[in-house]
């Protein structure tokens, strides 16, 4: 005969609850899990596929417009290791550079707009969007210092400058719309 785990009393084997004291003999049952809503469903992984694949086809494309040959890239570090400090790149790796950047740019911001349409995902979206800005700037400052027109020092100021101004944005739009993806 078993017995109540809280009164010691003698209890019937099929009793639900303890005739003395009332406590439940059931078997141990556990709160409910209770999870949040998934907000992202496929459309993330999807998205993320689809990234993945548009900036393979963005190295490839910049690949195919730039056929720059190895000797370039070897000389220029050959260059910079006899002088023994960092050198102008030659125009034609600045040219790259620029390109992909914006391409990244453009892409990026496509994303940002597919976030809005397939996911309802105000606040990725929003900071995809800003990095794609920041791709833009950072083409743009690139292609300022390939012309002369800002210095090296400047140009690299300018880039911590303005990422560092996307990373507080971007804290900034994570609080401000932190009930939202």
């Amino acid at each position: 005969m078993p017995y109540c785990v809280k009164c010691g009393a003698e209890i019937d084997a099929e009793a639900k609850f303890c005739p003395t004291c009332g406590t439940s003999l059931g078997p141990p049952t556990q709160p409910p899990i209770v999870t949040e809503p998934s907000t992202g469903g496929t459309e993330a992984p999807l998205l993320g596929a689809i990234s993945v694949g548009a900036i393979l086809i963005i190295l490839a494309v910049t690949y195919l417009r730039y056929p720059i040959d190895m000797a370039i890239i070897t000389e220029y570090f050959e260059r910079m290791a006899r002088h023994g400090m960092f050198l102008k790149p030659p125009m034609v790796l600045l040219d790259i550079v620029i390109f992909f950047v914006s391409a990244l740019g453009v892409w990026t911001i496509v994303l940002s707009g597919l976030r809005v349409i397939v996911q309802k995902a105000v606040r990725t979206a929003i900071t995809d969007f800003l990095g794609g800005l920041f791709c833009f700037l950072l083409a743009f400052l690139v292609s300022n210092y390939a012309r002369d027109v800002l210095t090296g020092r400047v140009t690299l100021a300018y880039i911590v400058i303005t990422f560092g101004l996307l990373v507080i944005l971007n804290v900034v739009i994570r609080f401000v719309l932190s009930d939202q993806r």
